[in-house]
């Protein structure tokens, strides 16, 4: 997938983390499973991203957001963030939230 890719539960926990998200922001998988995603120090302003994501778990909707980032390499880039509520299996409601961050190049930001 070309996109980073973070599952969050309903707690912000980390669940997974796919390889771009591990080349955007310089953490391994292993190294945030478990943690809490506003607490990670990773150069994506994660607190702009908090009522993005609380709506999506309170919220059928997606929610997108973009953002003004720094890689792992201290590169300024735009960001596109799509929140998307995590259903649990049956009767458990909703068991989290699934982010896409999408690097947005210059033709990209000028066509959003």
């Amino acid at each position: 997938m070309p996109d980073g890719v973070v599952v969050l539960d309903n707690e912000l926990r980390v669940l997974a983390w796919n390889h771009k998200a591990e080349d955007l922001w310089g953490l391994r998988s292993d190294e945030v499973r478990g943690k809490h995603f506003l607490n990670l120090d990773i150069g994506l302003p994660v607190l702009d991203l908090t009522q993005p994501m609380r709506a999506c778990l309170a919220d059928t909707n997606q929610q997108e957001r973009v953002v003004n980032a720094l890689n792992r390499r201290g590169k300024a880039l735009a960001v596109r963030i799509t929140c998307s509520r995590l259903f649990g299996n049956g009767k458990t409601g909703i068991a989290g939230v699934i982010l896409t961050m999408k690097e947005l190049t210059e033709a990209t930001t000028a066509g959003s």
